[in-house]
């Protein structure tokens, strides 16, 4: 559940700031007492968006996980060189946690910033 919450913090903020909106609104004075019903409706269709990402990056980080270990190349993510992405070697690089590190490069890249060649 704490994986749930730190993968999509972000995404929580931004439904529970829609959802705010959308009681302010409902909840004017000049809006008809049936517009309330909209409430559990907005609510309902953010959770499930919130649970369809969710499912969406943990299916993502296990494909590119199961890619790695068979020896398929990855691409990352690098903004900081002018290619903008970096390849991964199953023999050169090591998967830790959800980070792929290499012993002689300055920095590792998390698995969600990655692709399957």
């Amino acid at each position: 559940m704490l994986d749930f919450f730190k993968e999509e913090a972000v995404y929580i903020y931004i439904a529970l700031f829609v959802f705010g909106i959308a009681l302010f609104i409902v909840t004017r004075p000049f809006m008809p007492k049936k517009s309330k019903i909209a409430l559990p409706i907005v609510a309902i269709f953010l959770i499930l968006g919130l649970l369809a990402h969710y499912f969406y990056r943990i299916n993502h980080i296990k494909e590119v996980a199961k890619a790695f270990n068979e020896g398929k190349n990855i691409l990352c993510i690098d903004k900081t060189n002018k290619i903008g992405s970096v390849l991964v070697k199953k023999g050169e690089w090591k998967l830790k946690d959800d980070t792929f590190i290499h012993p002689e490069f300055p920095r590792g890249y998390n698995i969600r910033q990655c692709i399957v060649e």
